[in-house]
């Protein structure tokens, strides 16, 4: 019995694998496995195969309820992996492309910032003519003082000089920010990888590149999409959206880390 065998068993849906199992315990799969039997289940033209690999499970010693327990966790991998696609979904913005649909990144950026309770956490390497897109984000953390709003940006692209000190972009970074970018009067949290302003040979500069936005650990947009006017209503963007709790709480732990670990400095 090879895997290629019985891996068609998991493009059957849930409902049917269950359906499998329970006739396999108590049913007329019990006491004959034939294509006639499996028909109503799979339907005509899949009954032949399914019904030759179950027969194959008995001949290699494999009793109905055996089959039934294997149907029975087959139906809960098929669960898990739907489970799995409805937590993931695409978030494409550009041109329109009949039977594809897209939307802008600021509509889908803007619906996430309404989901959040508690955090959110912005990852963009560039910032354009951001106000009018992170005008709801800075009135919520003006109405509620226990909202936390967190930017993880690069400052390297800022420097007027190869030798302008951290500092001094540092501080123009955030004015400017708060002045052009931010429409609330409560600032959020800044945050850099400060590498690229490392002089030493030993400490090769990199720059934080990602564009992400996190709502708490529910929902995050891994996106191409920078947070500037072009990219977030013009251009062609292509991201996901995860909606799966586990791989948002990695995502979050991630850039977490980075901060208390110290790979990240505060602006």
């Amino acid at each position: 019995m090879s895997k290629d065998d019985l891996s068609g068993f998991l493009d059957l849906p849930a409902s049917t694998l269950g359906a499998l199992a329970a006739s396999l315990r108590s049913g007329p799969l019990k006491f004959s496995i034939s294509p006639q039997a499996i028909q109503p289940l799979t339907g005509h033209t899949k009954a032949p195969a399914f019904s030759a690999a179950l027969l194959r499970l008995l001949d290699n010693g494999c009793p109905p309820a055996t089959i039934a327990d294997f149907c029975d966790a087959m139906a809960s991998a098929r669960t898990r992996i739907d489970a799995s696609d409805a937590a993931t979904s695409l978030a494409l913005s550009g041109p329109p492309v009949h039977g594809t649909p897209v939307s802008d990144t600021a509509t889908m950026v803007s619906s996430l910032f309404r989901e959040a309770r508690a955090r959110v956490t912005v990852a963009s390497f560039v910032f354009v003519n951001a106000r009018d897109h992170l005008e709801p984000l800075a009135s919520r953390h003006d109405e509620d003082p226990a909202f936390h709003v967190r930017f993880i940006v690069d400052l390297t692209h800022l420097r007027r000089s190869p030798s302008e000190p951290l500092s001094i972009t540092s501080s123009r970074f955030r004015k400017q920010f708060l002045s052009d970018h931010w429409a609330g009067n409560r600032p959020p949290e800044f945050w850099h990888d400060p590498r690229g302003f490392s002089p030493s040979p030993d400490s090769p500069p990199g720059v934080m590149h990602a564009k992400a936005v996190m709502i708490d650990t529910t929902a995050a947009l891994i996106t191409s999409a920078n947070f500037t006017a072009a990219a977030q209503t013009r251009n062609i963007e292509a991201g996901v959206i995860i909606r799966n709790p586990v791989v948002v709480d990695r995502l979050v732990r991630y850039f977490d880390g980075l901060v208390t670990g110290g790979q990240l400095k505060q602006v």
